[in-house]
């Protein structure tokens, strides 16, 4: 009976301090056997001699290539990704609570400050005052500048709408689903990735 492996490899791998990257760090594996899965984890896919932050491309084949070297009878199938992007970094990535502090307050103020502009310019450009005083006027059949019953359940429903619209309150969801915001990181960090990887791919192309 041959053996059979399933290879699923990352998109992106943070590897720390060690310098030797194993299979097990940039894919996840299964096999007919325990034994064999516990082999194919520990092979050595990259040995990093630099030791300064960088970031590294490791394709499918490199690693098909190395389980194919210590175990040639066995039967590779590939899923998921075709190239693996490998940030190292040869100390602890440090992180000050006092810089994460500050750096959440200047974020929350330039949203803040960002979104109220917009909202002002929004109202001044399509004259929305005036648009409550005419409807106003159409079920009240008085003219008059600020009517309260409309602006009051405006003012209202307009922090109501971006909290649902966010799915945030506070710290808590309210869904399970993912947010707007989580959703546009989650494709900037892939197309982040894509690029670097496509970077790295270009200029292995030009070393062969």
């Amino acid at each position: 009976m041959v053996d059979t492996i399933y290879l699923k490899v990352f998109q992106k791998s943070e590897i720390i301090t060690t310098s030797k990257v194993q299979i097990k760090d940039v894919s996840k594996i299964t096999a007919t056997t325990i034994e064999l899965k516990n082999k194919i984890n520990e092979l050595i896919v990259l040995e990093i001699k630099e030791q300064k932050k960088a970031k590294y491309l490791i394709t499918i084949i490199d690693i098909i290539k190395v389980i194919q070297r210590e175990c040639p009878n066995v039967v590779i199938v590939p899923l998921g990704e075709v190239d693996t992007l490998v940030e190292y970094s040869p100390t602890p990535l440090k992180h000050s609570k006092l810089f994460e502090f500050f750096k959440v307050i200047l974020v929350c103020f330039i949203v803040f400050a960002g979104s109220s502009v917009a909202i002002i310019a929004y109202q001044v450009d399509t004259a929305f005052a005036k648009t409550l005083d005419l409807i106003s006027k159409v079920f009240t059949g008085e003219a008059g500048s600020n009517p309260l019953w409309i602006t009051i359940p405006y003012a209202i429903g307009m922090p109501i709408g971006i909290i649902v619209f966010f799915n945030h309150v506070g710290t808590q969801k309210i869904t399970s689903d993912p947010t707007p915001i989580e959703i546009e990181i989650n494709k900037y960090r892939a197309e982040v990735n894509t690029t670097i990887i496509d970077s790295l791919n270009n200029i292995k192309r030009k070393e062969e």
